[in-house]
């Protein structure tokens, strides 16, 4: 016997889009179930850094670009889930710093400083007094400046769980894809989507919506469709992870000569309480053909430039790649916002930064609306013994 399941939408791909985007959807009334192949937010999202940018580091040329106006907002709604006043509520939500930081070095050109202070006349940016700098800046060998944002630096892996929290009866795990398993009709709509999970008898799904949120995993949905309006691109980034003693927690950006910042720094806690600095900004551009040792030498130095007041020698460092996912750009380069392409009943979807999921998610309900799409009643019981996917592990743990 066949057997069935069937839901308003289904969604692939649990990590930060997916996830909110199921929150929102059964918020507002829709039957929705989430398919993950591997672990809750074991792609991209648990590589996140957790900081809400606001776009400020998009302007480190001093103008305001296209990126930056895409995000602006971002901080503001997002305080107000964390605050508990958002359409999510997200006060369980650990966060990590109320406050990203700029700080500069001083070689850098006072035009770019400049700029950061004019900002600050619109409440943008914050010049600190030396009193009010992060703790490791405070020493007299320090000679830059330090600038505070408002944008907040949260626990992923604690937003990934509390994401998942009220939904786990409609998030399930399922095997690799075939392109076999993906059913179109003769217009290029979805008709059903065949899943397996061993030991489990195989479950048709069918849904008024699909939405692919997978990140690299869209290519492989898109090549079942034979979809080629819509292309995904994977930009290299190699990051950089230092396990510490010394009690210097840093959320910050150090402001370079280019567009991007010199490096950006957050800091986390490995399970047995030591401090990890997780970096990434010009030197995980930059050093995408490096080795890992080469990778770590080079921070090292960095960091040793950076901070000449700093001990670094017993620190451990590690080095991982990572491939952004989003939609292809000409030059490889990064798309300012989200990424939605509708396709039939079909939606491809690439958050670009974590912080505009949410505003993603709202774009596919405003959607759904304007379709006039309504809400049904789901038939999930064949899917009542199906496996549930684990949570991602930090990437801390799997390294030190």
């Amino acid at each position: 016997m066949k057997l069935t399941a069937e839901a308003d939408v289904i969604i692939m791909g649990g990590g930060i889009t997916g996830l909110w985007l199921l929150n929102r959807l059964r918020q507002q009334g829709y039957s929705a179930l989430l398919l993950e192949i591997g672990t809750l937010g074991g792609g991209q999202t648990h590589k996140a850094q957790g900081i809400i940018h606001g776009g400020m580091k998009y302007a480190l040329q001093g103008t305001i670009t296209g990126a930056t106006k895409a995000i602006a907002n971002m901080p503001d709604f997002w305080q107000a889930c964390l605050t508990g006043n958002g359409p999510i509520d997200l006060r369980q939500v650990p966060i990590l710093s109320a406050h990203q930081y700029l700080w500069t070095t001083g070689s850098v050109v006072s035009k770019v400083a400049g700029f950061f202070a004019g900002m600050a006349l619109h409440g943008h940016v914050q010049a600190l007094k030396r009193e009010q700098f992060p703790t490791i800046f405070q020493t007299p060998k320090f000679h830059g400046e330090v600038y505070q944002l408002d944008e907040p630096v949260i626990d992923v892996h604690a937003l990934i769980r509390e994401l998942v929290k009220s939904q786990q009866d409609a998030i399930f795990h399922l095997d690799l894809p075939a392109a076999s398993d993906i059913h179109f009709d003769s217009c290029g709509e979805i008709e059903s989507f065949d899943i397996h999970a061993a030991p489990m008898n195989p479950i048709t799904l069918s849904a008024k919506k699909f939405i692919f949120a997978a990140g690299s995993g869209n290519e492989t949905l898109l090549a079942s469709a034979n979809e080629s309006t819509i292309r995904g691109q994977r930009r290299p980034l190699h990051m950089v992870m230092v396990k510490h003693h010394f009690d210097y927690p840093l959320y910050a950006h150090c402001i370079g000569l280019g567009a991007m910042p010199r490096m950006t720094i957050t800091t986390h806690f490995a399970a047995d309480g030591k401090t990890i600095w997780y970096i990434g900004g010009q030197i995980a551009e930059e050093g995408i053909n490096r080795d890992a040792a080469r990778q770590c030498d080079v921070a090292k130095q960095e960091l040793q430039a950076l901070f000449p007041w700093v001990d670094f020698n017993n620190a451990q460092f590690a080095a991982f790649h990572i491939d952004r996912a989003e939609a292809e750009q000409p030059g490889l380069k990064r798309p300012d916002s989200f990424t939605i392409k509708k396709i039939a009943n079909y939606f491809v979807t690439w958050p670009t930064k974590l912080a505009l999921a949410p505003l993603l998610a709202e774009t596919i309900l405003q959607t759904l609306e304007q379709e006039n799409i309504r809400t049904g009643k789901a038939d999930i019981r064949e899917l009542r013994a199906w496996p549930v996917p684990a949570f991602a592990i930090p990437m801390w743990e799997q390294l030190f």
